[in-house]
């Protein structure tokens, strides 16, 4: 059954508006120098000066609006996910920087840190996508299957590390050995397709994989397609999945735009398409939450968002000192 899909907050979905509106005056003052554009009624130079400043007051008001989330973000999340063991995985364009924020947010959180695992360029690429299967395939814990219907790599790679990662929802077990995890991880990152640090990996009850901000265009099509299939399947084994990247990603294209644009795969993975943001790495937690709660839902400034982060229903400021 596909999780319930959750509604954001009023208040913070205004503020994702100013990131929303710079992005698309962006696009309106870049459009008419586009050498297909031949339109006699192309905006004026006036109207491209208008243009350019309201972006840069959306730019401004988009930052103003981050900076006050800067100061509650670790109260927002404060004990929301107390003692749930969260996995991150990370693909090679993702940021730093937004990796180490969302972590510690995990961290402030409560989380039990299950580590945190790089899918290196190879995973995703069409040339090693032969060897990826067939690795999996010989390497899957006791008890998994993989797809016979859905052959493709981002599938079966999916329902193979969603196997050996994550807990059991029912029970809380793992579902795989110790022993069965290992194996799988270490052929993995022997054939360059993972980077992890020995002793650091536990099984967790959601992923939270965290991604650049490809549009999934042209040469990139294909590992976007294969992300956005690799992130279902991952779902499909445990309690959940959280998708971020930044905005590109929500381009029809995107990794994140072909999750919400099939229905089974936007009620079931939560996505986040504004993670350089400081609200957007808040929404990425509070999406974990949900997750738990079965619930999912699309947030950010994209317009397929539906809204910019999920619920604060419950949440109290911290009081004055």
């Amino acid at each position: 059954m596909a999780k319930r899909r959750g509604k954001g907050a009023a208040v913070i979905a205004a503020l994702g508006f100013g990131a929303a509106a710079g992005i698309a005056f962006g696009t309106y003052v870049l459009a008419p120098n586009l050498p297909e554009n031949v339109d006699p009624n192309a905006p004026t130079s006036a109207d491209l000066a208008k243009a350019e400043t309201l972006a840069e007051v959306n730019a401004v008001q988009a930052d103003q609006a981050d900076s006050i989330i800067d100061h509650i973000v670790n109260d927002v999340v404060a004990g929301t996910l107390a003692d749930r063991p969260v996995l991150l995985m990370r693909t090679a364009d993702a940021e730093q920087s937004d990796v180490d924020d969302v972590a510690w947010l995990l961290q402030q959180a409560g989380t039990v840190n299950a580590g945190t695992i790089t899918l290196e360029k190879s995973f995703f690429a069409q040339d090693g996508a032969d060897q990826l299967k067939s690795i999996v395939a010989n390497t899957l814990p006791a008890g998994a299957q993989l797809s016979e219907t859905q052959l493709d790599p981002g599938t079966h790679a999916g329902e193979a590390l969603g196997a050996a990662l994550l807990l059991n929802p029912e029970n809380g077990e793992p579902l795989a050995s110790t022993g069965e995890r290992s194996l799988l991880l270490n052929v993995l990152r022997d054939n360059g397709y993972i980077s992890y640090e020995d002793g650091t990996i536990l099984p967790g009850q959601v992923i939270v994989l965290i991604t650049g901000d490809s549009d999934g265009s042209g040469d990139a099509a294909f590992a976007a397609e294969t992300q956005s299939l690799f992130a279902r399947a991952l779902d499909a084994q445990g309690s959940g999945v959280v998708v971020a990247g930044r905005i590109h990603t929500a381009a029809d294209t995107g990794v994140i735009g072909r999750l919400r644009a099939n229905p089974d795969a936007a009620g079931n993975v939560s996505t986040v398409d504004s993670l350089d943001r400081t609200w957007g790495k808040m929404a990425t937690v509070l999406s974990v939450r949900e997750e738990l709660a079965n619930r999912a839902g699309a947030y950010g400034a994209a317009a397929s968002a539906d809204a910019a982060s999920p619920s604060l229903d419950g949440f109290t400021a911290a009081p004055a000192q």
